[in-house]
Formats: structure tokens, sequence, C-alpha cells
């Protein structure tokens, strides 16, 4: 023990722990947010990200971000943005033996990975954030006045579904509790002229308003890093499903089942032609159902629905953002092949000027498959090859698939499947034709349907094959082709 002797300290052996969960308040700009997924966490709701700065997350009072949840971690993770290149870098180092989960995927203990703008972060079982960068400090123009982040709207979900160009997530607006679906679009390259044609048309989207076409609610446009932009359009979210899963369920759909479903599908199109606007991209996973279910066997269903539905209500999706999605190229469906195109649109393949009359065609396929269960158009039916049966028009009536079909069903579809787009039956024509009319005299129906023969007609061709089965046999056309050679009878269409 020295005596006499003054110790006075330079500096604290230790700084005190952080009295709240927040960061310190930090002079660097913030680049970027994690958003806390669910709002009555007792967690932080926003986590600033800012330039040169690594915040640490845990349990401890010692880290910069303190989260409550027993299965955390003492020292969770680290989390810094590093700038290089010009650009800023968001990464997360894993510290924690219970791990650290981004999109679903363990890190691993010490590994780093690199966050991006939309990625799911779990630091618990109950503790998932999702990361955005501040539109202000990556944008060069400032986003309009009252307009913020999708993520401080929106509580962000499940995936419900993927495609080419987009995602589609399950989201609850955080004000109003409601459920919605948010169609994510793959980033973009920031270009002025690509944003100016986006949000016109996005405008045009925001206005459509029918009962059954989805409805579009709100969009975001944001930037996903320093150089490129993430489109987020919030929509209506339909409980039913595609029909395409219907009709692969069933094998396919009764006739006055397809009846209703089609003249639905007809008022929709009618709304939208009337506005000269062309969906361009008609088929069965388009096409959306929501369903209402029958609460007691008492309940008077609405149409020709299955026993346990009270009503189902046709959907119109996905149409108007093809060309500013770089989409030039088609959504393949079936095996990869474009079966619901329009032969104007192959013929024309270095142009791809569309009209309103390659929805009719895509229309005149789909009542051909809801009534049968197969395209009309597919490799399994050649020679010729697919495209050139498109080309040419060249498709039959399959017996016995078409044996019992109303006649002016095959009518209405001869008239849809017409190669000069000219004179197929427009939208206006079409809902009025008479496979429609339920109440219409039989003499008249037979004065207007279908007079191709009945006779049937032998050719070289392979057993058409249902949609159920090309999905059971996860096979491409190539494939199945060969595993049926057996020839069938047929009736050609006038």
């Amino acid at each position: 023990m020295l005596s006499g002797v003054s110790l006075s300290r330079k500096r604290k052996l230790s700084d005190p722990p952080h009295s709240s969960s927040e960061p310190k308040k930090l002079p660097f700009p913030a680049v970027a947010s994690l958003y806390n997924l669910d709002p009555a966490a007792t967690g932080p709701q926003q986590i600033e990200l800012r330039r040169k700065v690594c915040l640490r997350v845990g349990r401890s009072k010692k880290n910069d971000i303190i989260l409550t949840p027993a299965d955390c971690s003492t020292y969770h993770c680290e989390i810094g943005v590093s700038y290089l290149n010009g650009k800023d870098i968001i990464y997360l180092k894993d510290l924690s033996s219970n791990g650290t989960f981004v999109n679903g995927l363990l890190v691993g203990k010490d590994n780093t990975c690199l966050i991006r703008s939309g990625d799911k972060i779990s630091f618990a079982a109950e503790c998932h954030y999702v990361m955005k960068y501040q539109a202000s400090f990556t944008l060069k123009s400032p986003r309009r006045p009252g307009t913020g982040s999708f993520y401080d709207s929106y509580v962000i979900g499940e995936l419900l579904g993927c495609g080419h160009y987009a995602q589609v997530k399950e989201c609850v607006r955080r004000s109003t509790g409601e459920c919605c679906a948010v169609k994510i679009f793959n980033p973009t390259r920031k270009d002025a002229n690509w944003a100016t044609s986006l949000n016109r048309e996005l405008n045009i989207l925001m206005k459509i308003d029918h009962p059954n076409i989805v409805r579009s609610y709100e969009t975001f446009v944001e930037p996903y890093d320093a150089n490129t932009m993430t489109t987020y359009l919030v929509l209506e979210k339909v409980n039913g499903g595609e029909l395409f899963n219907r009709i692969v369920s069933k094998g396919k759909l009764r006739q006055n089942e397809t009846k209703a479903l089609m003249s639905q599908l007809m008022s929709g199109l009618r709304y939208l032609h009337s506005l000269d606007i062309a969906h361009r991209d008609l088929k069965p996973e388009n096409i959306l159902l929501d369903i209402t279910l029958r609460n007691s066997d008492s309940d008077k269903q609405t149409g020709p629905w299955d026993a346990h539905e009270l009503d189902v209500k046709v959907k119109i999706a996905d149409f108007g953002l093809a060309k500013f999605i770089g989409a030039t190229k088609f959504t393949n469906t079936l095996c990869g092949t474009p079966a619901y195109v329009a032969p104007e649109v192959l013929v024309n393949s270095t142009e791809r000027k569309y009209t309103k009359t390659v929805d009719m065609w895509s229309v005149g396929v789909l009542i051909y498959v809801c009534l049968c269960g197969f395209p009309p158009f597919s490799e399994e039916l050649g020679p010729p090859s697919m495209r050139q049966q498109i080309i040419e028009g060249k498709y039959a009536f399959y017996s016995p698939y078409w044996d019992e079909i109303e006649d002016s069903a095959l009518d209405l579809i001869s008239r849809l499947l017409v190669v000069d787009a000219t004179k197929r039956l427009e939208v206006s024509k079409a809902s009025k034709h008479a496979w429609f009319d339920e109440v219409r005299p039989k003499k008249e129906l037979r004065e207007t349907a279908f007079k191709g023969s009945r006779a049937p007609v032998t050719r070289g061709y392979s057993n058409p094959i249902m949609l159920a089965e090309r999905v059971k046999s996860s096979l491409g056309d190539d494939t199945l082709a060969r595993a049926y050679s057996a020839d069938v009878d047929m009736v050609k269409p006038t």
C-alpha cells in the first residue's frame, strides 16, 4: 500500500453501457436502415446504418443495439457500412452460436456476407428486420413530398410466387392491418427515360378500377443500391390461386363453369380494351380466382361452382408492365412454350408491335384449354413445330375430348383462333356470342353454331397431353412427345 501518493486517472477503465437500445448519434450520414417486421416487438423499430460505423448487436448491454430475446446471443453479430469505389457496401458478420439468418439462410459463426436492399435479417426466432437503403441518400433527385419507403407503410411477409422479372410477397399495411400482395420487380439501372415511362404506366394502373381486374393500390420506386432501382407495386391479394391450378387439379373444367369464368374474363377485357389497354400476356397463370366459400348447404351459389364454393370471381393480373421490364421475350408457359401467343407476334418478332387483338387469340386458347384440359398448339401435336402450328393456325378439336362439347363453343373458338388479326372477333362481339347466352333459343344456337365436320380424321399426330400430366411429369415437350406415339381421331376446324 502506497501512502502519500495521489493516483489520478487519465481515462476511464470502461465506458458505461448504453442505457438505450438505440445506437449512438453519430455525425456520419445514414445510408440505410433496418426496419422491424413486428411493430409490437420490444426491439427498436428502426436501426440506422451509417457510413464508417460498425454496430454490434446482441443481448449484452455493451452492444450498440440491444435485443432481448433469449435465443439471441450475448454478442450476436456486427453490421457495418464500408465505402468502396464510390459505393456504400453493407456487410454482416455473424458472431452467434445460435445463428444469424439472411433471407432464411444461415450466415454461420465468424462468416461475413453482404446485405442488399430488401434482405430479411433474422436475429432470433421472433426477431426479424428488413434492410432498406435510404432513398434520400442514394437518389440524385429527391422523392416527391409525402412519399416514403415501402417499408414505412408495410410489413413484408412470405413469398407467394416468383417470375422471370419479379417476385410476389404477402404484405400487411401498418395503418390498417389489411393483407395485400406486393410485386417486387428485379433491380433496374437508374435511367431518367426509364423512370418517366414507368411512372406513366404505373399512373395508368392506379386508375384502373374493375371487379374482374386485380386492383393496384400504390407504388414505390426506391433504390436497391447506389446504381439500381427497385419498384414495389402493392396489389389486391386474391385468395383462390390461379386458373392454371384449377385446371390442373380437375383435369378440365365443366362447360357451364368455363362459360361463367370466361364471361367474367370478357367483362374485364372489355373494360381494358375500352381504355385502349392490351394485356398482351393472357394465360391461366395470369388469371386469378377470388373464391368465397359456403358456410352451409343452404347458402345459394352465384354460379355453377363446386359444391363448397359460394362465389368465384375472375381477377385479371399481370398486365401493362411488360415493355418496361425488358420483356420483349415472352414469359413462356407450359414447359417453356409460348402456347398462348398470337401468330402475328411470332411473325413480327423483330418489331413486336402489339394490338388488342392479341388478347382475343389468347382467349380462344384459354377456352380451348379449359374445356378439354390441353392446349391447341404444342410440340407433341407436330409436325409442324408448335411455333409453325400457331403461325399457320393449325389446330383441331380431337375426339373423344370434344365429342360432348357444345357446337357453339367450337364456333366461338374458331372465330378467335383466326390467323388474320383483322378478321378475329373483337371482345365486344365475342362477349355476345351465342355460347354465352344460356337462354337463347336452341334454333338460333344451331343456326350460328360451328359447322365443321364431325367425321373423324386420322393423322400421324401423338396423343394430346393434359396440363395435369405436364405438371406431374415435369418433362419438356420434346420428351413428352416421344412418349406418345398413338394416332388419335380429330375434327378439323372450318
